[in-house]
């Protein structure tokens, strides 16, 4: 890693550099036009996602709130959040797919992304807390949170599989050791 002592350097790369929150260059001149309590809310989000590694959440154009995840997929709003069944411990989220397009996801294309939770009441508090929420910026900052903990409980699965397909492994070859 380079430290870089020049303030312009620093001023220019403190935006994107190892952060969640990435302010593009292209929303400068709304954010100088902008309210103070906006900028402080980018700047809690930017605390809160500093350690993701699956999405990111980009700031763009007129303050425009794009989720990016690390591969090829981007989300922009409007972002509509469709209501949990009373017994449900899911709900979807509807956005414009706003990134690389291939079969099946089309530049411009509303898509649902399915938020899954441990139980119901944890369901039905995410929804109540997004529903609620009056701009999109808030709602990508909390969807960047809910689909980073999506996919780190998707590696985390997989993780555990690979270490009990080991476990099996190792155990089937000292069987074949000992009785083979």
């Amino acid at each position: 890693m380079q430290i870089h002592n020049n303030p312009q350097f620093s001023q220019q790369k403190a935006a994107s550099f190892g952060m969640a929150l990435k302010i593009k260059p292209e929303a400068r001149e709304a954010l100088e036009n902008t309210t103070m309590s906006v900028i402080e809310k980018l700047q809690k989000f930017g605390e809160e996602l500093k350690d993701t590694k699956y999405y990111n959440l980009e700031i763009g154009k007129d303050l425009r709130p794009r989720i990016k995840f690390w591969g090829a997929d981007a989300y922009i709003p409007p972002f509509k959040i469709n209501s949990p069944s009373q017994y449900d411990n899911s709900f979807s989220v509807n956005m414009i797919y706003d990134g690389t397009e291939s079969a099946g996801f089309k530049k411009g294309k509303e898509i649902g992304r399915l938020l899954e939770f441990s139980n119901t009441q944890e369901a039905r508090k995410a929804y109540e807390k997004l529903k609620n929420m009056h701009s999109d910026i808030d709602r990508a900052a909390e969807i960047t949170k809910l689909l980073e903990k999506k996919q780190i409980d998707i590696h985390n699965t997989s993780n555990i599989k690979k270490e009990e397909q080991e476990k099996v492994k190792a155990a089937a070859d000292k069987l074949f050791e000992m009785f083979g």
